[in-house]
């Protein structure tokens, strides 16, 4: 199919998606917690498949999903939670990347090629490879679900952005779902606050670790600073 003729097709298809979780009302869904917990435990065993789907729906259409990830602590508990919430984040970051690939990058650089968040994420993969991928998911630098999409116009291979999207994941869903699981269970007390503080506390050590090791790598997260230069890339540092 002609590049032409897919982003027509593309816009035609999220049209149709967009109007018809409005239609269902799964906008104001996602943003009222009480209902979409109800919803989501009076399903059953099909409530792990509904919550995974919400997940990614909400995840393509760029709404954030720390709603979602706090309903799966709430209602599936600290473990189904974080892996519900792993499996769901996984597969709508992997279905962004390959939309985005699969539009095509010469026909997408026409539209968000002038952007500050591509051109900055275009650069640092050419610079330096699957270490800037994992410094950008641990380092709140850019928004997470449009980085899915930016990351498929790059010369990234899908599998290790796959692979390190959900490793670098996994930290920041375990302790929101843990929270909300205990919030949930026991309640706000001076335990909760002192658990809440710590996690915080990880969270900000791990974003710390991670910037010590972009330094060590030297690896520049403000490639954007250079908009006219033209990135090379290196098989050595996007092929996997």
């Amino acid at each position: 199919m002609k590049a032409e003729c897919k982003l027509p097709i593309a816009c035609l298809l999220i049209g149709a998606v967009v109007y018809a979780i409005h239609s269902c009302g799964f906008f104001d869904l996602v943003v009222n917690l009480p209902h979409l917990q109800e919803i989501v435990r009076q399903s059953g065993a099909l409530g792990y498949t509904l919550y995974i789907l919400l997940f990614i729906i909400a995840t393509l259409c760029l709404m954030p999903g720390s709603v979602l990830v706090i309903v799966g602590g709430v209602v599936f508990g600290p473990l189904w939670g974080t892996l519900l919430s792993l499996v769901a984040a996984t597969l709508a970051s992997s279905l962004s990347f390959l939309l985005a690939r699969w539009l095509g990058r010469d026909l997408l650089l026409k539209y968000v090629g002038h952007t500050p968040v591509f051109q900055a994420i275009e650069k640092g993969i050419a610079r330096s490879g699957t270490d800037f991928l994992i410094l950008t998911r641990l380092i709140p630098l850019f928004p997470y679900n449009i980085q899915n999409y930016a990351y498929g116009l790059t010369a990234i291979s899908f599998w290790p952005f796959t692979f390190i999207s959900a490793i670098t994941t996994l930290p920041g869903l375990l302790i929101y779902t843990l929270m909300a699981s205990e919030l949930a269970s026991e309640g706000v007390s001076t335990v909760f606050i002192v658990k809440l503080c710590l996690a915080g506390l990880s969270l900000f050590i791990l974003i710390q670790l991670a910037k010590i090791y972009a330094r060590h790598k030297r690896v520049d997260l403000h490639a954007s600073d250079t908009p006219n230069s033209t990135p090379t890339y290196s098989s050595n540092n996007t092929e996997g």
